[in-house]
């Protein structure tokens, strides 16, 4: 009898940017993390994640000019359509909370990683699926080495999707 996991896939906002950008700021890897996304379910992030992915957008339209302005509704479109529309869901601990500000500014201290990375760590380690162990644990999907970094060393399972092959089923 094959034996089964069932994990719970956290996606960084620069995983997500890779699910809906074409251009070339967004190749490595996007290939790998497109065709993970459509073969696995079970994939989250916290809202804050999904605000800075569209910012992302954002910046390549205005900010960088690496994108003109269709592109940009293309990839709004399809980023609601195909992402959030999709089988995304939402967890995330309440972010205004005394006790995740202070674990929060622990965790930019010690890493030097912003607070949404640092928010994005700390729903891996306390969110609804914390509790998932072994073959079952976790897993955030990110672009970001320093977050990887960081969360490996907090103990989060982690895939850098631009450097390292998808994690075993």
């Amino acid at each position: 009898m094959e034996r089964t996991t069932v994990k719970a896939h956290y996606l960084d906002a620069s995983a997500i940017v890779k699910l809906v950008a074409d251009d070339p700021d967004d190749e490595p890897g996007r290939k790998t993390i497109r065709e993970y996304y459509q073969k696995h379910t079970n994939f989250l992030t916290t809202s804050h994640c999904l605000s800075e992915a569209l910012s992302i957008f954002k910046v390549k339209l205005f900010y960088r000019k690496v994108i003109p302005q269709d592109q940009y509704l293309k990839y709004v479109k399809t980023f609601v359509e195909t992402v959030v529309g999709g089988k995304l869901e939402i967890d995330e601990i309440p972010i205004l909370s005394p006790k995740l500000l202070n674990e929060a500014e622990t965790l930019f201290e010690r890493y030097n990683v912003d607070f949404i990375d640092c928010v994005q760590i700390l729903t891996i380690l306390h969110g609804r699926y914390s509790l998932l162990c072994a073959d079952s644990k976790s897993i955030l999907i990110t672009a970001d080495r320093d977050l990887a970094k960081a969360a490996r060393a907090e103990g989060a399972r982690v895939w850098d999707c631009t450097s390292e092959h998808p994690p075993s089923d």
